[in-house]
């Protein structure tokens, strides 16, 4: 009998390395079938690390481990390429998580109607907006630590058969969906697509 893994990876654990935000708790079983059918569904577990923003890593933990519950996650293949859009405003093919991106800059600026202008409603409103708007442009680049951009985030990921679509689609701290979602594509490597995935959260 394999025994399941209730902790990260060794390695991961050493000092100076760096916290895996995710890791498959039966790894062995998916890794002694070595891409055979394996009984049972791939056991995901998320954990958050201190450098991630706490209430965005909450808040996707928390839709992850719904969707588990429900029965809605399985391994998959993203296709992005396949799912790009063309953007009205250009005319262009492009991947709908930047064209969310644009809409919402489009749309906390009024469509770039709002300026710096003092003493006016519509500064108001650009000031409110103003660091939502500097970390959407931000997130277009690279990042290295949290609060430094926002990147679109597919709530159920395309990697776990979540759908390429709008309503699919939320602002996330950059840092921490990076992250989390790379971690998630390493945890599930050995995992056959098309296996369900339930999610568990580490307090």
């Amino acid at each position: 009998m394999v025994k399941k893994r209730t902790a990260p990876p060794r390695k991961a654990q050493a000092k100076g390395a760096r916290i895996v935000s995710a890791y498959l708790e039966n790894a062995d079983v998916f890794r002694t079938a070595k891409g055979g059918k394996v009984d049972g569904p791939a056991v995901l577990v998320l954990r958050n690390r201190p450098d991630f923003h706490k209430r965005d890593f909450d808040r996707k933990a928390r839709d992850l481990q719904r969707l588990g519950q429900e029965g809605r996650l399985k391994k998959a293949t993203p296709d992005r390429d396949s799912n790009k859009v063309t953007d009205r405003s250009t005319g262009k093919r492009r991947t709908r998580t930047n064209v969310y991106r644009d809409r919402l800059i489009r749309r906390l600026t009024k469509g770039g109607r709002l300026s710096k202008d003092k003493g006016t409603t519509a500064t108001n409103k650009y000031l409110a907006n103003k660091r939502a708007v500097d970390q959407l442009y931000a997130g277009k680049g690279p990042i290295t630590s949290r609060g430094q951009g926002l990147d679109p985030d597919h709530i159920q990921d395309l990697q776990m058969d979540g759908e390429d679509i709008y309503a699919n689609l939320r602002p996330m701290d950059a840092w921490t969906n990076r992250q989390i979602g790379s971690d998630i594509s390493v945890a599930l490597r050995d995992v056959p697509e098309g296996t369900p995935i339930i999610v568990k959260v580490l307090p």
